[in-house]
């Protein structure tokens, strides 16, 4: 079982920083945060602009994203993948739906088989495509959440010599 994603620093301000982190966690994650906003917006795919669905949810992730500093153009791919594939959702919906409205006219059980099967299909194709393109954007750190599941919770501690470190250094240093 996987653990919870981190939040972002501001969002963990905002909450009043209920895991009591210390300032130089806190600054470090917002530094390297930073590091992974570009600061570009993200753009529409001639594929998405031709395409009435997909370019619908292009304009409403737009409005939604407009003040979330995480998503630039960085996503834009991600982005556009995704209203395609909110258009492909919606075109296998409806062509599971014709199917199952054409049951009706369907006189023999092979007839009927022979629909159910290409629903069963639409339905198994519909839910890989969803599986891949929702590993691949973890994977690839696509999408924000991945990013910043991917800054380190921790900064790095200062390495301390110990005695017996620091021992051999002396002993070494005294033999030359």
């Amino acid at each position: 079982m996987a653990g919870r994603p981190s939040k972002p620093v501001q969002l963990i301000k905002l909450e009043g920083n209920k895991d009591r982190r210390t300032k130089a966690e806190l600054e470090y994650r917002e530094k390297f945060e930073k590091s992974l906003y570009t600061g570009t917006t993200f753009k529409e795919s001639p594929a998405v602009k031709e395409d009435p669905v997909a370019h619908k949810e292009f304009l409403r992730l737009k409005r939604l994203y407009k003040n979330i500093q995480y998503v630039d153009g960085l996503d834009e791919q991600i982005i556009n993948r995704y209203c395609l594939m909110v258009s492909q959702e919606s075109a296998l919906a409806d062509a599971i739906a014709d199917l199952k409205d054409s049951l009706k006219d369907c006189e023999s059980v092979e007839e009927r088989m022979l629909v159910y099967d290409n629903i069963a299909k639409l339905s198994t194709k519909l839910e890989k495509v969803r599986d891949m393109l929702l590993k691949l954007e973890d994977r690839l750190f696509l999408n924000p959440t991945a990013r910043i599941k991917a800054i380190p919770k921790k900064p790095p501690e200062d390495k301390k010599e110990s005695p017996m470190e620091k021992f051999l250094s002396r002993r070494g240093a005294n033999a030359t």
